[in-house]
Formats: structure tokens, C-alpha cells, sequence
């Protein structure tokens, strides 16, 4: 009884205006390539892909360290590297590299769903149409093993049964990372994919998407919680080390030779600014959905130094059926009180009423009280 009356609760007040739908939504889309030797349209292409937005509860706390900070750093470096190769004639190989980042990822990934369709429904050319391959990016910095997850497996001799091959044989002879392949069928009846090459493999496209979950319902994806931790750049630089040596083994049909080494080599200080660079700020998509974001000038400026031909695709929501609706309010101040159950209240007003009645008994009483304290004074005198 003592203990329900004494105990203290907590009460939540959320102080914030009310919550407006955002009309000037645009959500930015970055592609840029590297072009091969030979005649550009004949050549096969291969396409790197990684989403730059974050997800959580809270959208101004939605840091997304490994999902997916670590993706946009690794596909940057790879572009950093890939551009050395690229940039003479004796060095370059007859394939042309494709580095996509998309916008709203974490919601069904419509970045890359909308830059798809503006791409093969087009009228234009399109840089993705027959592509060989399309690898995405998606929190490479959890684990040291390293899952490659498809929704058909690839074929052996096709671009990504070779990858797959070189990416297993360079992770053993550099690492001794376990890869392993996770086969998960497209469920069109489902409303969210799993992961971002489900949009290309919807397309026809072969596609894959390499990560360090073995499930896409890890909830680490999608968590205020996903913030940077200690060891995570040194796991991000030796994937890093790996996928790019065994994209390289790949388009230059090269199985011994180590190509990314000495001058060359992955650069773990690169890796590490753009990683901190990203985790260090919130990406949530409401906060990034506008053409004039900073965030996206940056990407657009670190791939032009590495990349040509870089663009930005701007998507907006349909507005008869929207896909996703974004608000005005994105933060609020949040108050936690300390109250006392009703119960106490109850026995609050108890004594009040009776330290009242009391108190009224004894000021109702006091003259009687009064006389009879004179009284007995006086007898005490005489006797």
C-alpha cells in the first residue's frame, strides 16, 4: 500500500506544431562512369550502386554509420581507385564502370526505382540498358564476413558468377574473409524489398548486393543506435580492399597478380574521412529531400573528381498517389516529467480534509477551551 502510494511515474509531452506535408520535394539521384577502351555502346557495363539516406525513429539522430555511411565511402574510394586505371590508355580496360548513388533507399529504395524508370522507359540512351552486372552497396562495416545476396543465382561463366568467383579467391588470399552467397526470391506480393538489386533484378538486370548482414531484417539498418564505433573503418577498409581487387581481377580477366598495391593501394585515411564525414551528420530522407542540399552538392563534387559525365536526377513524389509523404516537422523537444500516481492525490486530499477538520474543530472549540483553562487556573489559586 505504502509503495503505490510513494512511487513516482513519468509523463511524456512532446512540444511541437503540427506537422505540414512538404510540397517542393526532391529527392536527388547522382550517377557518373568511367568509359573503356573501344566503342563506348558495344562495351559491357558494369554498375556500382549504394544509397546515401539514413534511417530511425528520430530523423535528426539518424546518423546511419554502417547503414549506410559505409557504403557511400566504399563506392567513392572505388571510384577514386578505378579513375587511376582509367586515366591512360595502356591501363584501361574495354568495360565501362557505372558508380550510381540514389536518394530514399530506406524507403523501398525509390531513388534507384525512379532513376530506373527515367533510364530504360526513357527516350534517351540509357547507360545502364544491357548492363553486365550491378553490384549495390549496402552496410559493409558490421562483421568481418562478407554476404553477397542475390535474388537468381548468377550463372557460372556470367559477369557475376566471375565476380563472385574472384571475390571468394581475393578474400581468402588477403583476409581469410568467409563469403558467402544468400539466395533470396523477389515476393512481388511483399510492398518492401529487401534489398537495392531487388529493383534491378525487377528490371532484368543481374544484380547483387554485397554486405556484411546476413539477414535484411537485422535491425541495425534501422536505428537511431547505428552510430560509429570503434574497429568499424579498419572491417570497412579491408571489404574495401576486397571488392575492388576482385572487380579489377575481373574486368582485366587477371587471377594472380594483386593490381590494387603499393601507390595504388586502398587509402584507410580516405575511407575514414568520408566515413566520419557522413556518420557525423543526420540522413534521414525528410532532411535531405531538397535540390539545394549540401549534403548532395558534396557528392556531386567528390564524384566529378574521379568520374565523368556526373549528373544529378531529381525525383518528386506523384501527386495523385504518392509513394511516400514527407512533413515539415522533423525535430521537437521532448519533456519528461516525474508525477505521482492518482492514488496519492486520493490520499493527499484525505489529509488535507482532516487537518482542516481538526484545525476547524479547534478553532470552533476555543472559547469553551479557553473558559475552561481559566477556570481551572483560578481553582488552582484558591486552593
Amino acid at each position: 500500500m505504502y509503495n503505490s502510494i510513494s512511487a513516482s511515474g513519468y509523463q511524456v509531452v512532446v512540444a511541437s506544431g503540427q506537422a505540414l506535408p512538404k510540397t517542393d520535394v526532391k529527392v536527388a539521384t547522382l550517377h557518373g562512369k568511367l568509359t573503356g577502351t573501344g566503342a563506348e555502346e558495344k562495351l559491357p557495363t558494369i554498375a556500382i550502386v549504394t544509397h546515401y539516406d539514413s534511417a530511425g525513429i528520430a530523423p535528426e539522430l539518424s546518423f546511419g554509420a554502417d547503414s549506410n555511411a559505409s557504403g557511400i565511402s566504399m563506392l567513392l574510394e572505388i571510384a577514386r581507385l578505378f579513375s587511376a586505371l582509367y586515366s591512360t590508355g595502356r591501363s584501361r580496360p574495354q568495360y565501362n564502370l557505372v558508380f550510381i548513388i540514389t536518394g530514399a533507399g530506406k524507403l523501398n529504395y525509390q531513388g534507384s526505382k525512379k532513376w530506373l524508370e527515367d533510364q530504360l522507359d526513357g527516350l534517351e540512351g540509357s547507360i545502364i540498358q544491357d548492363a553486365a552486372y550491378v553490384i549495390c552497396l549496402d552496410t559493409l562495416s558490421a562483421s568481418d564476413n562478407l554476404y553477397v545476396h542475390v535474388s537468381k543465382p548468377p550463372k557460372e561463366n556470367s559477369s557475376g558468377g566471375l565476380f563472385y568467383k574472384e571475390l571468394k579467391a581475393v578474400s581468402q588470399s588477403l583476409y581469410a574473409i568467409n563469403v558467402e552467397g544468400v539466395h533470396k526470391k523477389i515476393n512481388l506480393a511483399e510492398e518492401i524489398l529487401a534489398w537495392e538489386h531487388e529493383r534491378y533484378s525487377i528490371r532484368r538486370l543481374p544484380a547483387a548486393t554485397l554486405s556484411t548482414l546476413k539477414s535484411h531484417e537485422d535491425l541495425s539498418r534501422t536505428t537511431v543506435l547505428d552510430v560509429t564505433r570503434e574497429g568499424q573503418v579498419d572491417k570497412l577498409y579491408k571489404h574495401t580492399q576486397v571488392v575492388s581487387e576482385a572487380l579489377a581481377r575481373h574486368i582485366y580477366n587477371l587471377s594472380s597478380n594483386q593490381i590494387f598495391a603499393g601507390s595504388l593501394d586502398v587509402s584507410k585515411e580516405s575511407l575514414s574521412l568520408w566515413f566520419n564525414y557522413f556518420a557525423s551528420q543526420p540522413r534521414a530522407a525528410s532532411l535531405l529531400a531538397d535540390k539545394h542540399n549540401l549534403l548532395v552538392a558534396t557528392l556531386k563534387e567528390a564524384m566529378a573528381r574521379y568520374l565523368g559525365d556526373v549528373k544529378i536526377t531529381l525525383h518528386t513524389p506523384d501527386k495523385r498517389d504518392p509513394e511516400f509523404v514527407f512533413y515539415d516537422v522533423a525535430k521537437a523537444t521532448l519533456n519528461v516529467y516525474s508525477v505521482k500516481p492518482a492514488v496519492f492525490d486520493l490520499f493527499l486530499t484525505i489529509g488535507i480534509i482532516l487537518y482542516l477538520g481538526i484545525l476547524y474543530i479547534i478553532v470552533h472549540n476555543f472559547p469553551h477551551a479557553y473558559s475552561l483553562a481559566i477556570r481551572l487556573s483560578a481553582k488552582s489559586k484558591v486552593a
